[in-house]
This record gives structure tokens, C-alpha cells and sequence, in this order.
């Protein structure tokens, strides 16, 4: 049981929009002992990543956290064998080189911000994004997305265009844990790129979720939430064996505090069931994906 190390579950609902300010990053915690979610609020109307960032930082000096947050936190790999095929040279070899090269291409933008990349003459044709659709756009997907597919199938990385545009909170999220990998080390686990031994050592543990995922494997239909927030918020948590308690008016929000703290229960429900968390995958191919790509808590 690895859920008994940590005092504090956190499920974040992400941003990668410019500014510093976001309506849709939503934060709810809960304690390893009690089955009630409640949401933090931010300091002022909305969270900026950088007060998540300082939030995560502050709570991790006090007590040990498992944190779950809603972007992808690699790109496709082995598909073709690369993160950015057709390079000769520049495309990354691992994670962490690939987190580093994000953050040096975006590095004058405030608050984790992205999308600088894709103005830059070599990366940029790897996106579909607000300045080009990129000749080397694919539709590409992580071993770990292939799998999800089963219950929910993610959108595709490297698309930052439209409702399903998840590549912009990718880029900013990619940022946002090479800056807290770096100022924490040891002490900041990112799953499942970091060493299984260093997990029990760690204050923090940042773990990539996707939300709705959750609602349909506790089978509901996370698609058709309009008009019945409550119902479909009570009965996903009851799967969960979890309850929220407030004056949340969901139809409010864009359903933002709603993903986070059905992530908030899925992260308690998932942690003591993971394969590859606190023992390894079952496989060799997974092992090596999610190295490179990374991997989805709750995909088995």
C-alpha cells in the first residue's frame, strides 16, 4: 500500500493558455484519510501556473503529496522511433532533454507559457497550431494513449488547435515540471521518468492523469455533461467511493473544478493499483514507452 506515505492527493485541472491568469486551471485536494474533496482556492479570482507551481512547492516543504495534473508530459516516441522525425540532429533523446529543450525555446515567456515554439523555424513545422498547420504535423499517439483508447481515447499531442487542442497545456506543463524538477531534485518524483526507489524518498509525486478517463471508467459519459453536472459529479464519486461537499455552482465553470476533483478521487482509487508505480510494468515495451513517452495513471 503506497497510498500510506502520503498525506495530501492532489488533482489539478490545467491551463496552457497565454497570460497569468486562467480560468481553467482548477486545484482540489483531499487527505489520505477522508473520502471528502474540497477545492483550494486561488489567491486571487483565478490560479496562474506560477502560484501552482509556488503552492506545490510550499505544501511539498511541509508535508508528502501525490499530484496529479491533466497534460501530457512527453510526446509520441516510439512510433517513429522520435520525438521530432526528419531532424538530423536537435531532436531529443529522452524526456528530460525534451522537458529542457521546451523550456529553452520559450524561456522569455511568462508563467510556463509554450507556444513560442511554433514560430521557431525548426520545431514549429511539428505542430498544428495558431500560426501554421506544420508539414510535419501528424496525428501521432503515445503507447500509453493507444492503450487509454480501450476506455477513452486521448487527443493527439501535437495538435493546439480547437476544443481538443491539448498541445498548448502540454508545452506549458512540460515547463512547468522541468522548473519543479529542478528546484526540488530528489526531492520531486516525476512518475514515471524518475527511478521506482526514489518514489517512498520523495516529498512530491507528479503523476500526468486525463479526467475523462475517470468518468468513463467508472462508466459514466463524461461528453454530456450539460444540464446534469451534480448527477454525473455524485455518481462518478460514488464509484470512487468519494464526496464533494460545497456551494460549487458547476454549470458556472466550464466544468473545470468538476475534472479536478473527479482526478482528485481517481488519483486515491489508482495509486495502489498501478502497475509500474511502485513495481514495474508488465512488460518490456511498456517499460521502454514510458521512459521516453510517459504514461497515464490508471492506464493498465
Amino acid at each position: 500500500m503506497i497510498k500510506k506515505y502520503f498525506d495530501f492527493f492532489i488533482g489539478i485541472d490545467w491551463s496552457g493558455a497565454k497570460g497569468s491568469s486562467h480560468r481553467g486551471i482548477s486545484v482540489a485536494m483531499s487527505s489520505r484519510n477522508s473520502n471528502t474533496i474540497k477545492i483550494i482556492d486561488p489567491k486571487n479570482n483565478f490560479w496562474s501556473r506560477q502560484e501552482v507551481f509556488e503552492y506545490l512547492i510550499n505544501l511539498s516543504s511541509q508535508k508528502k503529496v501525490f499530484v496529479g495534473i491533466d497534460f501530457a508530459f512527453s510526446y509520441p516516441y516510439l512510433d517513429l522511433n522520435s520525438f521530432f522525425p526528419n531532424l538530423n540532429k536537435g531532436s531529443p533523446k529522452t524526456a528530460k532533454t525534451l522537458w529542457a529543450l521546451i523550456e529553452n525555446i520559450n524561456q522569455e515567456y511568462e508563467d510556463f507559457y509554450g507556444g513560442g515554439i511554433w514560430n521557431d523555424e525548426t520545431y514549429g513545422d511539428y505542430y498544428n497550431s495558431p500560426v501554421k498547420k506544420g508539414k510535419f504535423f501528424k496525428s501521432r499517439r503515445r503507447l500509453t494513449e493507444l492503450i487509454a483508447k480501450k476506455v477513452r481515447s486521448p487527443s493527439p499531442t501535437f495538435n493546439c488547435v480547437g476544443p481538443a487542442g491539448v498541445g498548448t497545456g502540454t508545452l506549458a506543463g512540460m515547463r512547468f515540471i522541468n522548473q519543479i524538477k529542478k528546484n526540488l531534485k530528489e526531492k520531486c518524483h516525476i512518475w514515471p521518468f524518475d527511478q521506482l526507489e526514489n518514489l517512498k524518498l520523495s516529498n512530491i509525486v507528479i503523476a500526468e492523469i486525463f479526467p475523462s478517463f475517470y468518468f468513463h471508467y467508472a462508466g459514466q459519459n463524461s461528453m454530456s455533461k450539460k444540464g446534469r453536472e451534480s448527477e454525473l459529479l455524485s455518481q462518478t464519486l460514488k464509484f470512487y467511493n468519494h464526496n464533494f461537499q460545497s456551494n460549487l455552482i458547476l454549470g458556472r465553470n466550464d466544468n473545470d473544478d468538476m475534472d479536478a476533483i473527479v482526478s482528485c478521487a481517481a488519483l486515491k482509487y489508482f495509486v495502489d493499483r498501478q502497475t509500474g508505480l511502485t513495481y514495474p510494468f508488465n512488460s518490456n515495451e511498456i517499460i521502454n514507452a514510458s521512459k521516453l513517452e510517459g504514461w497515464i495513471l490508471g492506464v493498465n
